[in-house]
């Protein structure tokens, strides 16, 4: 009986120390993971913060020297602001701009040395050019006086805004006069020939129709287009025919696939909004439209999807689907695919800012959204 209890007392004493050593092997796997973890957090931060130094070192480059503004000369320091504290500086439009792949925005004051006056440069760094456009574009009207500075520029009153490259730059000046246009716009010229490369309009605006299109009206929304969350990378343009004002749009989806579906959703919508839809499949595309109360004809071809918005009886739906697939067709004829955000961009090296987290950005709004009774 001794022996067995001694034997019992060994088996258990062996058991205790395996588990221990299982329990220590556990917490050393955990603490290792722990450390893994900590290690690559800290270097994507470190990896983040040298991104945001660079981002500001490109954005204080492009600001005006004293030097190259003849009789002004700098008021205050660069001041820098990032996704995560834009409000600081631009409350209202915060979250607007952060739905157009805001990245960073240089702010500096200047002041004329032979009088009053003083101004405002802003430069934004947007996620891409197509981005850079699009808040542009947001902030543009038809009405507007446009000149020939970055890719585009226009003069309102006391302020000139342009884009170029993945830059928005707006001035502001706080004396309205032909003197002080004057002064904005050579400033801005100052600042545009320092972004390298030439650049031009997003190029799936070229398979829009001419015909009866509002000038300046064309925009580019990224996000919840239309007012609903599946639709992305959205291109917009205003048609005006006998009085009777309609939209035209294109979305660019990442695959035939993801049209597709983002098609069935659409499809979706309008049934819950009570519409009778009729739907019809042809040989490279499927077309639905309304047959009630909203004016609405929607096509997907490919990774296209596209439509007429809130047309009228005088304007031919149908003639302007065709017209646009026709140009759709020849687009992917002549081009090989790639990267969608570099096609009508000559594409240079510029500083990539990391996301930072926000709030959900503002529905863009059109004449036909989800839930409108436009």
């Amino acid at each position: 009986m001794v022996f067995i209890a001694a034997e019992a007392g060994i088996i258990s004493q062996a058991r205790s120390e395996a588990l221990l050593k299982r329990e220590f092997i556990l917490l050393l796997s955990i603490a290792l993971s722990i450390a893994i973890t900590l290690s690559g957090v800290m270097a994507s931060e470190a990896d983040r913060v040298g991104e945001i130094a660079q981002g500001k070192e490109a954005l204080r480059a492009l600001l005006p020297t004293e030097e190259e503004i003849a009789g002004w000369e700098s008021s205050s320091p660069p001041r820098f602001f990032e996704p995560g504290n834009l409000w600081e500086y631009i409350n209202g439009q915060a979250e607007f701009y952060l739905q157009y792949g805001f990245q960073l925005v240089v702010t500096s004051d200047y002041a004329s040395r032979e009088d009053s006056n003083s101004l405002i440069v802003d430069i934004y760094l947007m996620e891409s050019p197509r981005h850079a456009f699009g808040i542009y574009a947001a902030e543009r009207t038809p009405d507007d006086n446009f000149i020939d500075v970055g890719v585009q520029g226009y003069v309102a009153g006391n302020i000139l805004n342009f884009w170029k490259g993945p830059y928005y730059v707006k001035l502001t000046s706080f004396q309205s006069s032909p003197t002080g246009e004057e002064v904005l716009i050579k400033l801005s010229r100052v600042i545009a020939d320092k972004i390298p490369g030439n650049y031009s309009e997003p190029e799936l605006f070229a398979c829009f129709p001419d015909k009866n299109k509002v000038k300046m009206s064309e925009r580019y929304i990224p996000k919840n287009f239309l007012g609903h969350g599946f639709l992305k990378n959205g291109y917009l343009v205003d048609y005006h025919h006998e009085g009777i004002r309609y939209q035209v749009f294109l979305v660019e989806n990442s695959s035939p696939e993801e049209a597709e579906e983002a098609f069935s959703k659409y499809l979706n919508f309008l049934k819950t909004e009570g519409e009778i839809i009729s739907h019809e499949k042809k040989s490279d595309y499927q077309k639905m439209r309304t047959k009630n109360r909203k004016k609405v004809v929607i096509f997907q071809y490919g990774s296209i999807l596209g439509g007429v918005l809130n047309f009228g009886d005088s304007a031919d739906e149908d003639k302007i689907i065709e017209k646009i697939l026709t140009k759709l067709r020849g687009r992917n004829r002549s081009q090989s695919g790639g990267d969608n955000d570099k096609k009508g961009f000559n594409q240079q090296s510029f500083p990539l800012i990391v996301h930072l987290p926000h709030r959900a950005p503002v529905p863009a709004v059109s004449l036909y959204a989800a839930g409108g009774k436009r």
